[in-house]
């Protein structure tokens, strides 16, 4: 059962004509029974009787009455907001789900109030409800609620719905890899359209075009801490739902001109096998090469994020944590689930999974199983094509092969994973190593069409300055396995 914000219908009543069969009225009825003379004996008991029912039926609209009021002020608390249909909507879904344990309607108490303070802007609200780990990551209140007027600033918000909650045993925070367990969660939708302005702007992408398509059934998610004493449970918010960073980004059709310094580095297998030739030692970093970069990297401050945090500092202004990296494994092989993952979680760092969707279940590639592992560890994980085939010439040459590659494999990540999929990886780089500046802006429109925000590069071009004017065209750094770990840090941005 899902409950909603916004005014939809909930059925509809058959209703009929005065006088006809169905109305009830006197046509459907013999004269007799209707007669003044002949029946005035009979009306004084039916109207004292009809007067008694009158009042209970009225007592009791009344009690009904009071007792919805009771349920709204348990879930509004000190909450701005919401108009009666909103505020009466989880109060009815409550009362009408009793056999939900208590502990677990927190979850929908929290949603409530969180997504109706985003409706009406009240950022105060939605910073007051955030876990302290969560709000830990903005400078201040301030900075946060300048994010959310920016996210939506061409927005219109109409309303919001809620699935029914459920518990998860283990949730991690894919920004700062903190694992949670015994937490709460329900699905949540947000009801959005583009505004006035956006509207007219061409070429819009899908989820510009239609966002509730990508704000759909999101995963909000609350726990709670011990109380003192006596005390119950204080609940916070860890993931907002639509309401969060996390969420799909909506890409502004003229974002404003901005950079920031973010490696982005480029693996492929990371495995102690022997090598036999020439590509395949440049392809493989062993275990424990990657442990010894990944040592680096943690004993000099840096921290990973997810390419959300990045296009949302791109985009919004959102700020960043210090020395912020991406750290990128290609083609979805199943060596690097074997022996990087678990050495990513050991430091903290998570990292974005480029999966060949042809490949996947094939030997030496990951399983669905093992993709899906990724996600519940906090992983990320991005379309590389349904064949590792080389966009260079085919976007000029094969248009409809190239659509298919994107849009096929989007498709089946999507479908397997239950996510939205915004980014993309390039094989080969192509056309961004060798490509000519026609095929870069043709694969450009293409993967925008497609619903795709950023794409990352193959060297060619390298470095670590990020573009928000740029975003098919994000830099990387590649990891070779025959460098040393000296060289492994002279690739990497100068200490400031």
């Amino acid at each position: 059962m899902r409950y909603t914000t916004n005014h939809e219908p909930h059925g509809s009543v058959s209703r009929s004509e005065p006088g006809s069969a169905r109305s009830g009225g006197a046509a459907s009825r013999p004269a007799s029974l209707f007669s003044p003379s002949r029946n005035r004996h009979r009306s004084t008991p039916s109207r004292t009787i009809q007067l008694l029912l009158t009042g209970l039926l009225s007592l009791l609209l009344i009690a009904t009455a009071v007792l919805a009021w009771g349920l709204y002020a348990l879930l509004s608390g000190s909450s701005t907001g919401g108009n009666q249909a909103q505020r009466h909507s989880s109060a009815t879904f409550i009362a009408e789900h009793p056999q939900e344990p208590a502990n677990e309607q927190q979850v929908l108490v929290l949603a409530q109030r969180y997504l109706t303070a985003l409706l009406h802007h009240d950022y105060s609200t939605m910073w007051s409800l955030l876990a302290p780990a969560r709000r830990a990551l903005w400078p201040d209140e301030q900075a946060f609620a300048h994010f959310w007027q920016a996210r939506f600033a061409h927005y219109t918000l109409q309303g919001f719905s809620l699935g029914l909650p459920s518990r998860l045993s283990r949730w991690v925070d894919p920004e700062t890899m903190t694992s949670y367990s015994d937490t709460l969660t329900v699905p949540a939708s947000l009801q959005l359209a583009p505004d006035a302005i956006l509207s007219k702007e061409a070429n819009l992408p899908p989820e510009d075009q239609h966002p509730a398509s990508v704000y759909h059934n999101l995963p909000f998610i609350v726990q709670g801490s011990p109380g003192q004493g006596n005390e119950q449970p204080h609940w916070y918010v860890l993931s907002g739902g639509p309401a969060d960073s996390e969420a799909p980004i909506l890409p502004p059709p003229q974002p404003a001109a901005r950079s920031v310094s973010v490696p982005i580095l480029m693996y492929h297998h990371v495995s102690p096998a022997p090598t036999h030739n020439l590509l395949d030692f440049s392809l493989t970093v062993t275990p424990r090469n990657l442990a010894a970069q990944l040592d680096y990297l943690k004993s000099h401050g840096y921290h990973t994020i997810t390419f959300n945090q990045l296009f949302n500092a791109l985009y919004f202004d959102a700020p960043l944590p210090p020395h912020p990296i991406i750290l990128t494994f290609d083609d979805g092989y199943e060596d690097v689930y074997r022996y990087a993952v678990p050495l990513l979680q050991a430091h903290g760092f998570s990292g974005m999974f480029y999966i060949i969707t042809g490949a996947v279940g094939a030997a030496g590639y990951m399983s669905w199983n093992e993709i899906r592992s990724l996600l519940a560890q906090g992983m990320q994980v991005g379309s590389h094509t349904v064949h590792h085939t080389s966009l260079g010439w085919i976007i000029i040459g094969d248009p409809q092969l190239t659509q298919q590659e994107l849009q096929a494999s989007q498709a089946a990540l999507q479908q397997h994973l239950g996510i939205p999929i915004q980014q993309f990886c390039y094989p080969s780089g192509e056309p961004f190593r060798h490509g000519t500046p026609l095929e870069q802006t043709r694969i450009s429109t293409m993967l925008a069409a497609d619903g795709y925000v950023g794409a990352t590069t193959d060297p060619g071009p390298t470095g670590w300055l990020q573009q928000s004017t740029q975003p098919f065209a994000l830099l990387r750094i590649r990891v070779d396995g025959r460098e040393n770990l000296a060289e492994f840090i002279a690739s990497l941005p100068p200490s400031p």
